[in-house]
């Protein structure tokens, strides 16, 4: 189901001849699963990718869970889950040359991967910034895991918050 709004600005958009009727329709139904699609993502799904994680001087093949259920990311080798992130400890999330990204985390190292595709890389980057996204309308306090100490906390001063994407968001005193 649409909003209402949503709706009236398809309506719009025919009355104004920007666009046909079958066109009407279809941003429609492109409306309807766009919503469906993000309230699945935050209401219990779970994303597998082939990755390479850089360790002792070599690329190690990895599998990146993104676990909606748990708000937890998982990364696993031969089976076994060798290190687990909740959502809460999520930063940013860099994308740099080629299929190589970065994850940065509070008080943790960042996470520095490679993606088997170039379309696995815009996936788990998109994911990420949903991730991030809903990060961002929770407390200050809870991003932190309950753990400030691990925090990077400024104890005095003005701060101003600078936004320059979506997906990542800085202070700057």
């Amino acid at each position: 189901q649409l909003s209402q709004e949503k709706i009236l600005k398809i309506m719009n958009m025919v009355k104004n001849k920007e666009v046909s009727i079958e066109g009407a329709l279809h941003l429609a139904q492109k409306e309807v699963y766009a919503e469906k699609d993000s309230h699945n993502l935050l209401t219990g799904s779970q994303f597998n990718f082939s990755i390479y994680k850089y360790k002792h001087y070599r690329w190690q093949k990895r599998i990146l869970q993104i676990d909606f259920n748990t708000k937890t990311i998982f990364n696993i080798e031969k089976g076994i889950i060798k290190k687990q992130f909740p959502f809460s400890q999520v930063k940013a999330c860099e994308d740099t040359e080629r299929r190589r990204f970065s994850i940065v985390f509070h008080g943790r190292q960042d996470y520095e991967l490679e993606a088997v595709s170039l379309d696995d890389k815009r996936k788990i980057t998109y994911l990420l910034s949903r991730v991030i996204q809903s990060n961002l309308y929770k407390r200050p306090a809870e991003t932190c895991s309950g753990r400030p100490a691990e925090c990077d906390v400024i104890h005095e001063g003005l701060l101003d918050l600078q936004q320059n994407t979506s997906t990542s968001m800085e202070w700057v005193k």
